[in-house]
């Protein structure tokens, strides 16, 4: 199934959306008493929500031939979101849940296209066509999907079929933009005391930057029909976790990680193991030299308010010994960007994903509340990551990266506004090769200035 509309008009998308979401609680208030029990009363009691964004984001690359910065994304947007979840009905056991977004540019200047705000002028991650100028206005479900439980003397089940976003254990997670990533088909777990443990069957997908989903395509662009994912996660003592996963798509890629999380009175600190292996031996499947890819992730944060602190570090192997080999690792059982996404957890916001062969990386950040200097709400941070020692068959320069950033937001506490919220980021990228973009490491862009704004407004 597809679904999504476009709309030609961004001022028309934009303003007809927030009409939408002003509306829909009156509708919501008008339903009709039903006797309880049943999903009528369910929908009766669900809670609603919603919120509206807008983005302002200007980043310019530097350009190798022509020896200076030129834009690379240069707009303005508003995206709005309603979502509804309901309790439990006909004996606890079944409910929905459902959520639509949409997504208007207010304005695009000489930058690119495919921002990942707006819905990118092409259907899919396969078919990109870069005559194309606009981003497409429009609507999209984000999630739609029957969820059901039993609960016994042996625990928890439960379970969610139709459109979703992965919660239990598991290899599979969602691209994010300002909204998820949907998958379609189906997951299902167990909660007993300590543990817990769940399954995933999906059949297709699709990244919040595109409205309709679309099917898994091996490097060759052949549909491999499903992904399936069965993870475990068990509670040693309270706020100390351990995690296990594995999955697949048939034919193509696997994937697995471990996961080590403690956090306990503002201290917290995990390691991981994300994995990945190739299927096939041969062609354009054959990711990876010897056929496995592999990252550790270290990391450390504390709070001692108003400060937090937060350190991270990645280490990353994804051998290469033919041209046609990645040379970067990443964790989603689709080599396609956008294509589809596991439950990989490290994200710096500093631009370079970290992830070449043989990359040591680490980032440092400190962030600072000032409600005690007399403003309430106002946060500010800075934050540096630097990477070093990258190496991919066929490149003399050895990889070197650092980038910083600034932040600082504001949230509502109190009145009509509360939690709305304004952020403002600033990041600073530096490539430390003279290549240009994607040139030989083939995850890596050259310098970048990047500044992004964010207004959220909540209710």
């Amino acid at each position: 199934m597809k679904y999504g509309v476009g709309v030609k008009s961004g001022w028309f998308s934009a303003s007809a959306l927030t009409l939408f979401v002003i509306l829909l609680p009156m509708t919501s208030a008008r339903a009709q008493t039903a006797p309880p029990g049943t999903l009528w009363q369910a929908l009766k009691d669900a809670e609603v929500g919603g919120s509206v964004m807008y983005f302002q984001r200007h980043r310019e690359r530097y350009r190798v031939d022509e020896d200076r910065f030129g834009s690379n994304l240069h707009h303005r947007s508003l995206q709005s979101e309603i979502h509804l979840s309901t309790p439990y009905a006909l004996g606890n056991t079944l409910g929905l849940e459902a959520g639509i977004f949409g997504t208007a540019d207010l304005a695009n200047g000489a930058g690119a296209p495919d921002h990942e705000i707006n819905f990118f002028p092409w259907q899919n991650p396969w078919s990109a066509d870069w005559s194309k100028r606009d981003a497409r206005d429009g609507f999209s479900l984000y999630r739609a999907h029957l969820k059901a439980q039993r609960i016994t003397d042996s625990g928890r089940w439960w379970g969610k079929l139709g459109y979703f976003q992965p919660e239990g254990p598991g290899v599979l997670g969602v691209n994010w933009s300002l909204m998820p990533g949907t998958y379609s088909g189906g997951e299902g777990g167990f909660e007993y005391g300590s543990l817990s443990v769940a399954g995933a069957y999906v059949t297709r997908y699709k990244a919040p930057w595109y409205r309709h989903t679309y099917a898994f395509l091996d490097g060759e662009k052949h549909d491999t029909g499903h992904l399936w994912s069965l993870g475990a996660r068990y509670t040693m003592t309270p706020g100390v976790t351990a995690e296990a996963a594995y999955g697949e798509a048939p034919g193509y890629l696997r994937s697995a990680h471990l996961k080590f999380n403690y956090d306990r009175d503002g201290h917290r600190a995990s390691y991981h193991l994300y994995v990945m292996g190739d299927r096939a031996s041969s062609g354009a499947n054959d990711l990876y030299a010897g056929g496995k890819a592999w990252q550790h992730a270290l990391s450390f944060s504390r709070e001692f308010a108003p400060y937090t602190f937060k350190a991270e570090f990645t280490h990353t192997r994804a051998p290469t010994s033919t041209a046609d080999h990645l040379g970067y690792f990443v964790y989603r059982l689709s080599g396609w960007y956008g294509g589809a996404k596991g439950a990989y957890e490290p994200w710096w916001d500093h631009h370079s994903d970290w992830n070449h062969n043989r990359e040591s990386a680490i980032f440092v950040g400190l962030s600072r509340a000032l409600n005690d200097c007399g403003w309430p709400g106002v946060s500010v941070g800075v934050s540096a990551a630097r990477g070093w020692n990258g190496r991919v068959r066929g490149v003399s320069e050895t990889l070197k990266e650092r980038a910083w950033s600034i932040d600082t937001s504001y949230r509502v506490l109190s009145g009509t506004l509360k939690d709305t919220r304004l952020s403002l980021h600033y990041t600073r990228y530096d490539n430390g090769t003279h290549l240009p973009s994607w040139d030989g490491y083939k995850n890596l862009f050259q310098d970048e200035r990047d500044l992004k704004v964010l207004l959220t407004i909540p209710w």
